[in-house]
């Protein structure tokens, strides 16, 4: 009975500890429907004078939002796109070929999880290259992804017998046939999984996005931020509407397959 009681006080702590996650996201609401000068003391405090669907709409009318939401999709969607084909068949060559060369080339890859990204010297050489801004940062994203994708490919394509290659093989498979028929309806958990991480990843990106789309009409949705900001004071309570507008898609995405993503983690995990 002890036993059950203190595991019923230590579940119920450990469940007060876990709101301390829901206070910002409490504070960034609360503050999104306020006026301007409650907004700007960025409490938790309840509104004194509400103004949820004006801020918002004033937000959208002034934040350049659509255009934004136009840019991130086709920012985010053909990267990620990119990011899954090339992670795929990298990761299946290099883990089924078991010469030197693979294994070093596996090792420089994964190295670049833990090299940090140099933006500045990346800015100058994609101009002495010419790449158009928008293209740039396409690239500069999918590269810096590469690397977590052909990791948690290649832990994945462990768990698949290579008996199933060597019989697609000799009923005479092409590769392509093998990797494209075969293989690949296979790493569906993980390529949801990577889906979903690259996607979040790309989409709430600024780093990188602030210097090669430094344009009001290339601005994505984590940019427009900065249209809400003066040289003299900040619209705040536009600031807080912009946040939740920006960060809505990435947890629809999260919540609508997040059973797909501890999975495939899960699974990579376990059988790599």
């Amino acid at each position: 009975m002890s036993n059950k009681k203190g595991r019923w006080v230590i579940e119920a702590l450990g469940l007060l500890l876990s709101l301390v996650v829901i206070i910002p996201f409490y504070m960034i609401l609360v503050n999104s429907f306020k006026n301007k000068e409650d907004a700007a003391l960025v409490n938790l405090h309840a509104p004194t004078q509400w103004q949820a669907i004006s801020n918002y709409i004033t937000m959208f009318q002034e934040g350049g939002v659509w255009t934004a939401f136009k840019n991130s999709i086709l920012l985010t969607v053909p990267s990620v796109l990119v990011i899954i084909l090339l992670c795929a068949m990298t990761a299946f060559v290099l883990q089924r070929r078991k010469h030197k060369a693979s294994s070093l080339m596996s090792s420089l890859i994964v190295l670049g999880l833990f090299v940090p990204g140099q933006i500045i010297p990346t800015y100058f050489i994609c101009q002495y290259l010419h790449v158009s801004s928008f293209l740039a940062a396409a690239l500069v994203l999918i590269a810096a992804n590469i690397p977590m994708g052909v990791f948690l490919y290649m832990g994945f394509c462990k768990s698949i017998p290579t008996e199933i290659d060597e019989s697609a093989i000799l009923d005479g498979c092409s590769p392509l046939r093998l990797f494209f028929q075969i293989i690949y309806p296979l790493l569906q958990p993980i390529t949801v999984t990577l889906f979903i991480i690259t996607f979040m990843a790309i989409w709430n990106d600024f780093g990188t996005t602030i210097y090669f789309l430094n344009n009001t009409k290339n601005f994505t949705l984590t940019l427009t931020i900065f249209n809400f900001f003066g040289v003299h004071s900040s619209d705040w309570n536009l600031v807080f509407a912009n946040v939740i507008i920006v960060s809505l898609p990435v947890i629809i995405v999260y919540f609508l397959a997040q059973k797909q993503i501890i999975s495939g983690m899960t699974a990579g995990a376990v059988k790599g």
